[in-house]
């Protein structure tokens, strides 16, 4: 399971037993699986960690490296349970971060137990994206500006018109210059290459 930068530094906070002590290890994994079993997702509010749910773990809290363990485990249990990842393989995902042995049995153990829950919510859970309908777009120049380098420059202008998941439609319109353009169509091409490998990874287990 390929991970972002962010989760595997999220992770890797939980070798440090001085900032992450036990208490507050127990803590965040059990606020972690609560809110991932949730029935209600929509009762979950967007920050899930607050300081009101570290209350009583005493002045020496770290509540920044909480958040992120936090975060990272939350990413790594949907995305596990999501693909139907075996408790060895997530496992595995814990010894790459260099987890403590005792903590990566605590995480598996509750990830096996409730990973079927997971999935369960996860499937009534569907967020709706607009569906694109048609492009449009035109280069201009710039004849004035304030930067004397930007005079004479490309500016792209795009148009986007999307389909809503109510059936509506909405315009999206944006300009950017060469290297946004650039940045954008490499982001684009990273995610199809991600959901690619995802169909063709589904399509095997098929």
């Amino acid at each position: 399971m390929d991970l972002s930068p962010t989760v595997s530094t999220g992770l890797q906070l939980l070798q440090d037993t001085t900032k992450i002590p036990k208490e507050h290890f127990n803590k965040i994994l059990d606020l972690t699986f609560q809110n991932a079993t949730a029935e209600d997702q929509n009762q979950i509010p967007n920050e899930k960690l607050s300081l009101a749910d570290v209350k009583g773990l005493g002045s020496s809290v770290d509540v920044v490296a909480l958040k992120a363990v936090h975060c990272a485990l939350t990413t790594l249990i949907y995305e596990a349970a999501k693909t139907d990842t075996t408790p060895d393989q997530f496992s595995s995902n814990l010894e790459d971060a260099k987890v403590p042995e005792d903590r990566i049995k605590a995480i598996t153990s509750l990830f096996s137990k409730c990973k079927g829950i997971i999935r369960r919510v996860l499937s009534r859970t569907s967020i709706g994206f607009p569906q694109l309908l048609g492009l449009e777009w035109r280069v201009d120049h710039h004849m004035r500006s304030r930067a004397l380098d930007q005079v004479g420059q490309p500016v792209y202008l795009v148009k986007l018109r999307l389909g809503n998941v109510d059936g509506g439609e909405s315009i999206v319109e944006m300009s950017c210059n060469h290297q946004e353009l650039s940045d954008l169509h490499a982001r684009l091409k990273s995610a199809t290459s991600r959901v690619e490998a995802l169909v063709k990874k589904g399509g095997r287990k098929g």
